[in-house]
């Protein structure tokens, strides 16, 4: 049988051929032009970074306990705690018995001591104390120096009772005058209206004599001031961390003092001003004091406070210390809050 003749299908395939050659070129010249135009097109722009400054509350410096961190409430959401009052004031008995030993060692030499430390008052102007003042310290340089340290406290007790008002302008230059001769500063209170003794000798006594009796009385009264003795606040409001840091320093050093029993008290009352303070939401002290600066460290600090004033109990028992303690102690438990607290500043 004769072969089949398939010529006609040549044709067929040239033309499917030239088809797919133009389709092929056709698609090459969309890519490349495709591609072109990407390569032109500008980037995107980056979104800009806005900066953010990270803004830290300064809490006060921590002295001890450790502050641990905690949340930070605003003002308005800090719980309202009850309040407590204590009526001793456990100072009274360290100043009575400091003026009686005084009195006692220097009597002999200057009889007229006892009617002057009792001098209250008004009688702050009285040229007397002031001549009798200037006596007792001009003759603390005359005497063996065992007996100084009690001299100098004696007559910065009786000099801190010396006051001039703003309507003596010309008495009170004098007054200045013989203070600035003994290097000692009589300085002007706005506030107060008139020129105050800043008790240069109280920090003469314990910076020079520190392991005498009078240095260690001297260091407590500094204590009970605040660690400030300018009568204006010159260092700062918080007062009670300088009493902390001052007190257990005292206490590590001299652990076998007669006076330990009263630097604890200080002491408790210091931490006791740091929970108060954390916990001031209502009252005229509100106007000076946010809460949430003392919130660090608070509950702490009032369980420091605790510690202390149990101390009392066990080593100043029969006292007004530890009157002044176990009245303290049960509203501290249950989380209360003082009344009136020590060692906050304000001078307005």
């Amino acid at each position: 049988m004769a072969p089949r003749n398939n010529s006609w299908k040549m044709p067929i395939l040239l033309g499917f051929m030239m088809a797919m050659a133009v389709l092929s070129a056709g698609a090459w010249f969309y890519r490349n032009s495709r591609n072109q135009q990407a390569a032109q097109a500008p980037a995107k722009p980056t979104p800009a970074v806005r900066p953010v400054t990270a803004i830290a509350v300064a809490a006060p410096a921590n002295t001890s306990p450790t502050a641990t961190p905690a949340s930070i409430l605003p003002a308005a959401q800090i719980p309202a705690r009850p309040h407590f009052q204590v009526s001793v004031d456990p100072m009274q008995e360290f100043n009575e018995n400091l003026k009686n030993d005084l009195v006692r060692q220097l009597s002999p030499n200057f009889p007229d001591l006892s009617k002057y430390l009792g001098v209250e008052g008004d009688k702050g102007a009285d040229p007397e104390l002031r001549k009798f003042t200037f006596q007792l310290l001009d003759g603390a340089a005359k005497v063996p120096e065992s007996d100084q340290p009690a001299m100098l406290l004696a007559a910065d007790l009786l000099a801190s009772k010396i006051w001039c008002g703003d309507e003596n302008k010309e008495g009170c230059e004098q007054v200045r005058r013989e203070f600035t001769q003994r290097n000692l500063t009589f300085a002007h209170q706005e506030l107060g209206g008139g020129f105050y003794y800043s008790r240069d000798l109280l920090w003469r006594v314990w910076r020079d004599y520190p392991a005498s009796d009078a240095g260690a009385r001297a260091f407590i009264l500094l204590l009970d001031l605040g660690w400030d003795t300018s009568g204006v606040c010159a260092k700062g409001t918080d007062q009670f961390q300088e009493v902390i840091r001052q007190g257990e320093s005292f206490l590590t050093d001299r652990s076998t003092s007669s006076n330990r029993a009263v630097v604890t008290l200080l002491l408790a009352q210091a931490y006791t001003s740091w929970w108060a303070l954390s916990n001031q939401t209502s009252g005229e002290m509100s106007d000076y004091v946010d809460p949430r600066r003392y919130q660090t460290g608070a509950n702490e600090a009032r369980l420091k406070a605790i510690h202390y004033f149990e101390s009392l109990l066990q080593i100043a028992p029969n006292t007004k210390l530890a009157e002044y303690a176990s009245q303290a102690l049960p509203p501290l438990r249950l989380e209360q809050v003082p009344e009136e607290y020590k060692f906050f500043c304000i001078y307005d």
